[in-house]
């Protein structure tokens, strides 16, 4: 993550815009006054949220680890559907 000072972000948005949507860079953006914002892409700030509210219940989240942790020692099966 890099860190911008405000006039610079201002003079430069579409170029920072560019990065955090195609690059997915993210940059803390401070004021003089010490107010900081971070700009990162759309689909990373959905993304964030998304696995937040995943995260959020406490059922939901031991199911997603314990799924996880079947992954990791290949504990799966893998089933075959027919369309």
């Amino acid at each position: 993550m890099q860190a911008v000072f405000y006039s610079q972000a201002r003079n430069n948005l579409r170029t920072l815009i560019d990065k955090v949507c195609d690059d997915f860079d993210e940059y803390i953006i401070t004021t003089k006054d010490n107010k900081s914002a971070v700009l990162l892409s759309y689909d990373e700030y959905s993304a964030m949220k998304e696995t937040m509210y995943l995260l959020s219940s406490k059922n939901n989240r031991d199911r997603l680890l314990d799924a996880v942790e079947q992954i990791e020692k290949a504990e799966f099966k893998k089933v075959e559907i027919d369309v």
